[in-house]
């Protein structure tokens, strides 16, 4: 996979963004649990929820449209797990599995931090590609997202596929409750594309 899992999908959905709740509260530290979500411009709402596993996050992004995508990771910053949404529900040919090895050195998240990982993605035909992320941590950060204020590391990722780097993210790592919001990517040595988050706020209830 040659692209970012995020841009790759977002790419496919921009359309008309759902309804903000009417009263948006901003999260708080251990909000996590019961969801976390934003709004950004390009008209998704992606909630973030907790996993099975310890700092595991599942994202769900989704359209007006009820099309979308998830992303399962690991705070957000190793995606273990990937696919498109249509009609509520997943798209099993678009699934892409991802294996690192050491995840264990990236949490807890530090500034000024620059680590390489190894990997393989599997798409849904079990064709593998082999996969290396660098991640690069700047230093921490006042952010307004809305009207909410968070601590952020900004985090770039440089994607390597099959041994040739091709792609750069951008994220804000979000220390006080484990998740990464996801701000735009590109090519390497490219402008990238850039999203800008308007509202951050605490999920409605499921």
């Amino acid at each position: 996979m040659a692209i970012s899992v995020r841009l790759l999908l977002a790419a496919g959905g921009v359309c008309a963004g759902l309804a903000a709740p009417v009263v948006a509260e901003c999260p708080q530290p251990g909000d996590l649990r019961n969801g976390i979500s934003l709004r950004d411009d390009s008209g998704g709402v992606t909630t973030f929820r907790p996993g099975a596993a310890p700092g595991e996050v599942m994202e769900t992004t989704l359209f007006d449209d009820n099309t979308g995508f998830f992303v399962r990771s690991t705070g957000g910053l190793l995606v273990e797990e990937s696919h498109d949404i249509e009609n509520g529900v997943p798209v099993e040919s678009t699934v892409v599995d991802t294996r690192f090895e050491g995840t264990e050195q990236v949490f807890p998240v530090a500034e000024g931090r620059r680590l390489e990982l190894a990997g393989t993605e599997i798409d849904a035909t079990g064709a593998e590609t082999a996969i290396t992320v660098l991640i690069e941590t700047s230093l921490m950060r006042r952010v307004l997202y809305g009207d909410c204020a968070v601590q952020a590391i900004p985090v770039r990722t440089t994607y390597t596929y099959g041994g040739e780097a091709s792609e750069v993210e951008y994220l804000d790592y979000l220390p006080e409750f484990g998740i990464s919001l996801f701000l735009g990517a590109g090519e390497l040595g490219g402008a990238p594309d850039i999203y800008r988050i308007v509202e951050l706020f605490k999920a409605p209830p499921q």
